[in-house]
């Protein structure tokens, strides 16, 4: 977080607080003694986040650092400061806003039960309403088997990329967990690894022969190190963890990742939704359960933790639904055999 103090803006009234126009609360509070980056620093260096949302609340108190400058006391922060942050998510879906504004709910709210603030904020800030997806949407997210049998035969794609777009479909891991993998994290034999899960426990995943056509290839003679790299060494400083000890190149980011793939599904289907690396693990998920395959079976090779997690994989596709109807047809002399279970 940076050390600069801006000026500070125009503020207008914030009813929340009582005070008369462009007031900030008052609070003779220890908060008072403190800037909000240290507020900040106190809050996510406490052991009871996992790494992702760490990294979450880190970015979004930088922000909040930078916006009200750092060493602006916390009980000096207002709902309108907090409102003009937010903007920044105002023109995208509602998970993204939503997801921000429960961080800095959750900073201010901590900040108030140590009484340096007399009342959160952000809780004059109502959440953003989620749009329900209709039903030919979810069947509209799984990428048909059409433009899947497309995308493992594109030409001018590398062997890394094929390596992941194959993996994530096959194993149906997160894309994060298969960026983090390293070569000895998996058995070739056995055409199984180890990946860094949710919470981070270690869980396994399975791939088919796709994946285990590819790994060969993009591993070469490596023993260890990050199993998907970046093509270039990075320009700045990484931790040793994620550079290959033999060329010195540097793990492949997620956003560089679905930055490629989102290009390519441009390509293949530009009337359709964007394509994101999570579309391959929710196509593997719900061609699955439309081949008929039972919810133990899928729930243990997914790793949901729990049966209801899983109804937004049982939308098949609408062509499966078609070919439902036809078998069903009364009318039809020799209906073919009904080959999906649903």
């Amino acid at each position: 977080m940076t050390d600069e103090v801006p000026t500070w803006r125009g503020q207008k009234p914030s009813p929340y607080f009582g005070h008369a126009a462009g007031a900030r609360p008052q609070c003779a509070s220890i908060a008072s003694l403190h800037g909000t980056v240290g507020a900040a620093r106190r809050f996510i260096r406490r052991d009871v986040f996992e790494r992702s949302t760490l990294n979450a609340y880190s970015n979004i108190l930088d922000l909040l650092a930078s916006s009200v400058g750092p060493g602006a006391p916390v009980d000096q922060i207002t709902d309108r400061e907090i409102e003009d942050l937010l903007d920044r998510w105002s023109g995208r879906a509602a998970t993204p806003y939503n997801r921000h504004r429960a961080a800095l709910l959750s900073f201010l709210g901590w900040c108030e039960t140590r009484r340096w603030i007399s009342a959160n904020p952000v809780a004059l800030i109502e959440p953003r309403k989620v749009r329900r997806r209709t039903e030919d949407e979810r069947r509209a997210r799984p990428i048909t088997r059409e433009l899947l049998a497309a995308l493992w035969t594109l030409d001018g794609v590398s062997g890394r990329d094929r390596l992941l777009w194959r993996m994530a479909y096959e194993t149906w891991a997160r894309a994060d967990e298969l960026i983090g993998l390293d070569v000895e994290d998996l058995d070739l034999g056995r055409r199984d690894g180890i990946v860094q899960a949710k919470g981070g426990s270690a869980e396994t995943i399975w791939w088919s022969t796709g994946t285990a056509q590819l790994l060969p290839r993009v591993i070469a003679r490596r023993a260890r190190g990050p199993l998907l790299l970046a093509a270039r060494r990075p320009t700045r400083p990484m931790p040793a963890a994620d550079l290959d000890p033999v060329t010195g190149r540097a793990r492949l980011g997620y956003r560089q990742a679905e930055r490629i793939f989102t290009a390519i599904g441009a390509r293949l289907a530009p009337a359709g939704a964007p394509w994101t690396p999570h579309r391959l693990r929710h196509s593997g998920v719900a061609h699955a359960v439309e081949n008929g395959w039972s919810t133990p079976a899928v729930r243990a090779k997914s790793r949901h933790t729990s049966i209801r997690s899983l109804e937004v994989y049982a939308n098949p596709s609408a062509d499966a639904v078609r070919a439902m109807t036809d078998a069903l047809d009364p009318k039809v002399r020799r209906p073919p055999a009904l080959r999906r279970r649903f």
